[in-house]
């Protein structure tokens, strides 16, 4: 191993001589650059960042309300109560919680954002079924098709986090 490491290490060497020879420029890292392009690439990265952090939280709330409602309907019925169901909505998110009979919604705004989260859960035939979407604007009709509730046309099905968590044995 050590051969191995001390061939990488010359071959590292040797290399930045041959592009000292020839006169290469070498560019620094993105993080240490200056001027408007750094900023606006660094600038787009956060707010990807905040996008996946967004969504990251957006999916483990919504997760959780379906689960919960889907309990909560074999002992007595939905709930439009969040803290009913133990559930604390993300702090920059507005939140808007809708309920009927056989169905109930939970909508999640981001304060500063295009992208919205819903999730829904209906009752048919006694059966409550859940499903988590994101899009944009408002969301329109859930469809029920083959046993599964299905988001409204032009809105994207959210993978929801598991709820097992992993044991070592």
């Amino acid at each position: 191993m050590p051969i191995a490491l001390r061939f990488s290490v010359l071959t590292l060497l040797g290399l930045f001589g041959l592009a000292g020879l020839v006169q290469l420029r070498l560019v620094p890292p993105p993080a240490s650059r200056t001027g408007n392009a750094t900023d606006r690439v660094l600038a787009d990265l956060a707010s990807q960042e905040a996008q996946q952090d967004g969504r990251a939280r957006a999916s483990a709330v919504l997760g959780q309300f379906v689960g919960g409602e889907i309990t909560r309907y074999f002992w007595g019925g939905f709930t439009g109560y969040l803290d009913v169901l133990g559930l604390e909505p993300p702090e920059d998110m507005d939140v808007r919680v809708s309920e009927a009979p056989d169905r109930v919604q939970l909508l999640l705004i981001p304060r500063g954002g295009e992208l919205r989260y819903v999730a829904e859960v209906q009752a048919e035939d006694n059966v409550p079924r859940g499903v988590a979407c994101t899009g944009l604007g408002e969301p329109g009709a859930f469809v029920m098709h083959r046993d599964a509730l299905h988001c409204p046309p032009g809105w994207t099905p959210l993978a929801l986090p598991s709820r097992r968590g992993n044991t070592a044995r």
